[in-house]
């Protein structure tokens, strides 16, 4: 079957008055998608179902006429006027509260004034604020906002973590972050203590709706990683049907089955027997329940203060915390070098070691695409493919979400840069995107110099 693409000429027709090109004008819009027809569709039961055809064209075919191109580079001018204007309100906020104006006009506070005035949330009027307060020591910052190379949403997180003598470093991070790497480098920075391991265990709790037939939970920070790693690990087994077939399950359905399957399982098991699983299943990347732990030895011999603890996906935790989860844990211990990496690299293996997986994993927080949000259902990718002699070694390993690996590899984009810092994403139409690890992830290292 062929597709069959109709793409119009452009056609002179007439602006209107405020000079804006008609509805009809191929040019105020981005040209038209190619079409396709799929076949029809068999019986259903039959046993010899024809493969179902794309129904869509290819992701290179969109995007690449003239005006496409000049809404993206219109879209992003006005993004960053938009942090430019937003930076010199904030400048403005400051000054106001500052001289507590707002209380001529009968306001109990800057936030209650900017809500009744300006009509804004609750939530963004308490951002502003925020930022304004401390916005004025933070000289890197705030340029960065001015210029437009930091949105508002990146950074409002960094706000309360940030001091004078980390402005520099924090801005320059944030021109490469996404408003999420934001809040998991904020999370980062605030640290975890015995304290919030101790509220946690006891904020612990599972709700019951029998008319939505729902559940709300809230874990420690660990009970979290286990059902998350037990619940996605099986989902992921059955993760390979492609999207456009008629079996297709969606992800978070298949979450659901397993918890379903977990629970069953879980109340048939034999008494006085911890856990269903068996000594076979895999420990890493399969359906067994896995929580990978990175610690500093300072943290597991001092306490909470000396080095760095956190739960791969999850974040910060309490050197308590760790200490209870190494008493029946696989332990590795990895030395990290002056730059932080830590694993024996084996540049002949053309697959990535388990080590090397998880040292990704940590490093990458998910899908290095630009933008994706994508966490749990991932590859590593070499950035220098291994059929062209790319090494097997953590600076050309990143990892990319099913969709995006086959926009890497079939769809003409390219890649390429150091995959343990920044990373250029060129798509076909030569727009390039520049991806960084995740802030969060040399910090160890640089707490123990």
């Amino acid at each position: 079957m062929a597709l069959a693409a109709s793409i119009p000429d452009p056609r002179n027709e007439p602006a209107n008055s405020a000079g804006i090109p008609t509805p009809t004008d191929p040019s105020a819009r981005p040209t038209a998608r190619p079409t396709a027809r799929p076949t029809a569709r068999p019986a259903t039961g039959s046993s010899n179902r024809p493969p179902k055809f794309r129904t869509r064209p290819l992701a290179r075919n969109y995007g690449t006429d003239a005006r496409s191109r000049e809404l993206s580079s219109s879209i992003e001018a006005r993004q960053r006027a938009i942090s430019e204007q937003e930076a010199a309100m904030i400048s403005e906020v400051a000054e106001f509260n500052a001289a507590e104006a707002w209380r001529g006009d009968g306001a109990l506070s800057m936030q209650n004034w900017l809500v009744a005035t300006c009509h804004v949330g609750s939530e963004r009027a308490r951002s502003l604020v925020a930022v304004a307060d401390k916005l004025g020591e933070l000289p890197q910052l705030r340029g960065a906002l001015s210029d437009g190379a930091i949105t508002l949403d990146v950074l409002t997180p960094l706000i309360p973590h940030a001091t004078p003598e980390t402005d520099a470093e924090l801005a320059g991070k944030a021109a490469h972050m996404t408003p999420r790497q934001s809040r998991k480098l904020a999370a980062d920075l605030k640290g975890a203590k015995q304290e919030d391991a101790i509220d946690d265990f006891h904020r612990r709790s599972v709700h019951f709706n029998d008319n939505r037939h729902s559940l709300w939970v809230q874990l420690t920070k660990d009970g979290y990683a286990k059902v998350k790693s037990a619940l996605t690990g099986r989902a992921r087994l059955y993760d390979h049907i492609s999207a456009e077939s008629e079996d297709y399950v969606r992800f978070d359905a298949r979450c659901a089955d397993a918890l379903v399957d977990l629970a069953v399982e879980g109340g048939r098991t034999p008494a006085g027997r911890r856990g269903g699983g068996s000594a076979e299943s895999p420990s890493f990347g399969g359906a067994a329940t896995t929580v990978v732990v990175h610690v500093d030895l300072e943290t597991l011999w001092q306490g909470d203060g000396y080095g760095y603890a956190s739960i791969e996906g999850v974040g910060p935790i309490s050197a308590e915390t760790a200490r209870r989860l190494a008493c029946d844990a696989d332990i590795t211990i990895s030395f990290d070098g002056p730059d932080g990496n830590c694993l024996d690299q084996k540049p002949l293996r053309r697959d990535p070691t388990p080590a090397q997986r998880i040292e990704i994993r940590r490093r990458d927080q998910g899908c290095r695409w630009p933008g994706c949000p994508c966490q749990n259902v991932t590859d590593v990718h070499h950035v220098v493919w291994a059929s062209k002699q790319g090494p097997t070694v953590m600076s050309n390993l990143l990892t990319l979400c099913v969709a995006h690996h086959s926009r890497a590899h079939e769809l003409g984009w390219k890649i390429d840069g150091d995959a343990n810092a920044k990373v250029a994403f060129t798509s076909p139409t030569g727009r390039t995107y520049i991806s960084a690890p995740s802030p969060t992830w040399h910090r160890s290292a640089r707490q123990q110099r």
